[in-house]
């Protein structure tokens, strides 16, 4: 039996490390409650840095030690004035500590922060060390998101040559390309180090086209890892959308515009100008929601708007370019006009035929991995980019498999199909005078993006889709409808539903309505339902 090693029994091992854990428990209680103490009898002194630093160590996550640290660092710092040498010592010390703290857990986000605090509060921080310190920690984990965010923090302060910087993200990708942070670091910085300035595209084309060519290197030799396929994603959408006004409407009861993005109220007033007769209208915007920014804008005048008038809106844009929007005199005394609308994103000709290119090899893998989402969604993409009215059916049937096979993005692909829906459908609706809406696509839609461009129509029919009651708050955006039907829908409560002068809404085919909220609704609101 001598020299064999005792082997302790389950139950004896549970014993001592519940033995263990309440002794620590017990001295852990005892230091915080003494920390607590001093600090509630303002005992802001050396023994209560020993003491957070002591438990800190051992968990750099409380945050209250940190504030208490802080707070006792600028007591010193009052006191110290004239020694300014002691607190450099104070400060070099805490550095220390939270490097210690660091290397117990990389992703303390209270360590990192304390390190950002003491480096911004002292006089004399070294830059250069802290640079070095992120080198460090990224060779023990290039995925720490934590030491890439304090990177940035370092590099705003200490601003090194964005080339190197740029040059680094390179390194670390080559590395590894399964990077989210190195990608997210270099999209910032290449928007900064290239941008198309004669085009105003955020990055200059021959970049462009650069970074689309290393990404599909990374994309192609793990099909499978996200983070490649997502900077391309932001590759793709990195194109320049100014905003527009698309539809203005004046009616006797009301004036509205919409914008294609949501705007302040102060830049449709220095933007946007009603003028009728050649007299400009005076009057008060108001947003449609009571937000602050918003797609659709109510004019607020006293001109009283009748047949046989000259109505126009000018509209300056971001390049002071100004158009003029006429406004044509519809039924029922109301004036609708219309902008030119192209959702197809403007890349240069170069970019284009890399895209194509990227296309074919897409296609190539999708032979050989037929399955692989990630390449099929991006031949999506692509095809969407290329020429999204050209392969809108090929991008429609492609996201109804995206639905099938990957179920926990089904939401996200049914979005899609109603986003580029409407698009392809809002091209048309906007070459007729009409002023009503039918969803006329096969595909069934689950949410009402760029509904803001129906802002005119008196008639919105949205029936037979695949709408849920977290559609309602964006019907607001139609501010003259007076016929709205939400029929054979997904419907299960009015909440939400906003203040329009409609009227009639039908409701019918809604199974999962709760009558007596519908009763109630009814007698809230003047117009006829029926359900």
């Amino acid at each position: 039996m001598h020299g064999r090693v005792k082997v302790r029994s389950t139950e004896e091992e549970k014993i001592r490390k519940e033995k263990e854990r309440q002794e620590k428990l017990k001295i852990f209680k005892h230091a915080m409650q003494k920390i607590q103490d001093k600090r509630k009898n303002e005992e802001l002194d050396q023994e209560l840095m020993e003491l957070t630093g002591k438990v800190l160590t051992t968990n750099p996550d409380i945050y209250t030690l940190w504030n208490i640290r802080r707070e006792t660092l600028n007591v010193f710092r009052k006191n110290m004035e004239s020694k300014e040498e002691n607190m450099v010592e104070l400060y070099d010390a805490e550095l220390q500590l939270t490097e210690y703290c660091l290397k117990i857990n990389p992703k303390s986000y209270c360590a990192w922060h304390q390190r950002e605090w003491v480096l911004l509060t002292r006089t004399n921080p070294d830059w250069e060390t802290e640079l070095s310190l992120c080198n460090k920690y990224l060779k023990l984990d290039e995925r720490n998101f934590h030491t890439w965010d304090y990177r940035r923090f370092v590099v705003s302060q200490c601003k090194p040559s964005l080339k190197e910087e740029f040059d680094f993200t390179t390194e670390k990708l080559m590395d590894n390309f399964s990077n989210y942070s190195a990608w997210h670091y270099r999209s910032k910085i290449l928007v900064e180090l290239h941008p198309d300035l004669e085009a105003g595209r955020p990055i200059e084309d021959g970049h462009h086209k650069h970074e689309l060519k290393m990404v599909e290197s990374a994309a192609f030799t793990d099909p499978d890892d996200t983070s490649a396929w997502f900077y391309q994603r932001w590759l793709l959408g990195a194109v320049k959308v100014t905003v527009d006004l698309v539809v203005c409407t004046v009616s006797p009861i009301k004036t509205t515009v919409a914008f294609n993005k949501k705007v302040s109220k102060d830049y449709v007033k220095k933007t946007t100008h009603l003028i009728i007769n050649n007299a400009s209208v005076n009057g008060e915007w108001l947003s449609c929601t009571g937000n602050q920014y918003d797609n659709v804008w109510i004019y607020d005048h006293n001109e009283i708007i009748h047949d046989n008038l000259d109505i126009k809106v000018e509209y300056t844009r971001d390049n002071d370019n100004k158009i003029i929007i006429a406004c044509n005199l519809q039924k029922n005394t109301v004036y609708i006009g219309k902008s030119n609308i192209d959702f197809q994103r403007k890349y240069s000709e170069p970019v284009i035929e890399e895209l194509k290119k990227q296309l074919d090899s897409c296609r190539q893998l999708l032979a050989m991995e037929p399955d692989n989402k990630w390449t099929l969604l991006t031949t999506t993409v692509l095809l969407h980019c290329i020429n999204a009215k050209h392969y809108h059916n090929e991008v429609i049937q492609n996201l109804k498999t995206l639905q099938n096979n990957d179920k926990m993005r089904a939401g996200y692909y049914s979005d899609l199909i109603s986003k580029w829906s409407i698009e392809n459908q809002l091209q048309d609706d906007y070459k007729n005078e009409s002023a009503e809406f039918t969803v006329k696509f096969s595909e069934k839609i689950s949410s009402l993006p760029h509904l803001h461009y129906y802002s005119f129509c008196e008639t919105v029919n949205l029936s037979n889709q695949n709408l849920t009651s977290r559609v309602l708050p964006t019907l607001s955006v139609l501010q003259h409808c007076k016929k709205l039907s939400l029929e054979n829908n997904n419907l299960t409560t009015l909440k939400g539903f906003p203040p329009l002068k409609l009227v009639h809404l039908n409701l019918k085919g809604n199974e999962a309505l709760d009558l007596n909220e519908i009763e109630v609704f009814k007698k809230q609101n003047n117009y006829e339902i029926t359900f």
